[in-house]
């Protein structure tokens, strides 16, 4: 059902799209004019194609990405670019293209690729002008919003990424529990002195035996603290631990009962001169290069650490470091809420289920 006032269109007499053009690195001149791929933003050259403001699409390789582009820019042949926007309201026409799974309009050939005719042709609800206008103002503000928490979490990343380079070497010290800064000594000990790798057979489960859900969350050395489930009985509750990756160089806390994924995954385990959630950090901290499957391992066997001998010191670097790793994660949950909240006034405002006031009547 269209609502009242609105129109059902073909998307191509709302927008239309135009094929990028090419532009080969040997090509590519210095200039501050932006040139947009399929991903972003990918490099800069001294001549324009297209006059600002402008969106951009990936017409292949990256689908789905939508670009509000606010200066003259070059839209490569790997994107599609609105060229007439038919008298329709810009920002309205990306927030509506950004409510579109481009992977419906996917090419079957094996490379991911959209037709612009096939966009054209698909039937879209359209509110009039002001209409348009409003809506847009009103998910400006969550993106505005999102922007600003997007910067604060980066900040508050370098913040603690400064911390650590300060902390975990001792070129700053706290204070004791007398107000006084600590100054006992630090020591150096190699890998097998302070850690010892604990994996426990009995609690590994394969990746192809992985769960959407189940009552033990398996962790592996994946990206994600929790990357799948699992009913296995076999678990390990003896925590927290640290999680090594043997391939991937992620190092993880762990503080929960959990099953330990079966490839490159590994348990560490401080010994008893380090406090465990300072060995996370201290590891956390630890550069270990890229030396290709399974090697990483006995790099880090190799690798010196430096600790400071007072336990009461370490428990105290590793709680400011907590308060640290609290600030951002409790900003991701807000940047996480603020991306579903403007995700679900989308799915109303762009369909028009939910009306908005436009010149103080709610149309």
């Amino acid at each position: 059902m269209v609502p009242n006032g609105w129109e059902e269109k073909r998307l191509g007499k709302v927008a239309e799209f135009q094929r990028g053009f090419d532009l080969p690195s040997a090509k590519r001149l210095d200039g501050n004019i932006p040139i947009i791929s399929s991903s972003g933003v990918s490099g800069f050259h001294n001549e324009s194609k297209v006059k600002a403001p402008g969106i951009v699409t990936g017409r292949y390789g990256t689908i789905g990405n939508v670009f509000l582009i606010d200066e003259d820019f070059w839209p490569l042949n790997t994107s599609l670019w609105v060229k007439d926007f038919h008298q329709n309201e810009i920002k309205f026409i990306y927030y509506l293209l950004q409510s579109f799974d481009f992977k419906k309009f996917s090419d079957k050939t094996g490379v991911p690729g959209v037709n612009r005719n096939d966009l054209h042709a698909v039937k879209v609800k359209v509110p009039p002008l002001p209409e348009q206008q409003k809506i847009a103002k009103i998910l400006t503000t969550w993106d505005k919003a999102i922007s600003t928490t997007e910067r604060l979490i980066d900040n508050s990343k370098q913040q603690k990424k400064a911390l650590m380079q300060q902390l975990l070497t001792g070129k700053k010290r706290l204070l004791d529990d007398n107000g006084n800064p600590f100054e006992g000594e630090w020591k150096s000990s190699n890998f097998s002195k302070v850690f010892e790798v604990a994996n426990n057979k009995n609690s590994q489960v394969k990746s192809s035996d992985y769960l959407e859900s189940g009552t033990i969350p398996i962790v592996d050395q994946g990206k994600k603290l929790v990357s799948g489930y699992t009913n296995k009985q076999d678990i390990y509750s003896d925590t927290p631990v640290i999680i090594f990756g043997d391939h991937t160089r992620v190092v993880k806390w762990v503080d929960f009962n959990f099953c330990q994924g079966a490839d490159g995954t590994q348990v560490l385990k401080p010994n008893s001169i380090l406090e465990t959630k300072f060995a996370y950090y201290l590891l956390s901290h630890t550069p270990i290069p890229n030396l290709g499957y399974s090697r990483h391992m006995r790099e880090l066997k190799e690798k010196s650490f430096k600790y400071p001998i007072d336990k009461l010191e370490q428990q105290k670097i590793a709680a400011v470091l907590t308060t640290a790793d609290k600030e951002i994660e409790l900003l991701e949950q807000q940047l996480a809420d603020l991306q579903q909240e403007k995700k679900a006034l989308m799915q109303v405002l762009l369909t028009g289920k939910k009306r908005v006031v436009v010149d103080g009547e709610v149309v």
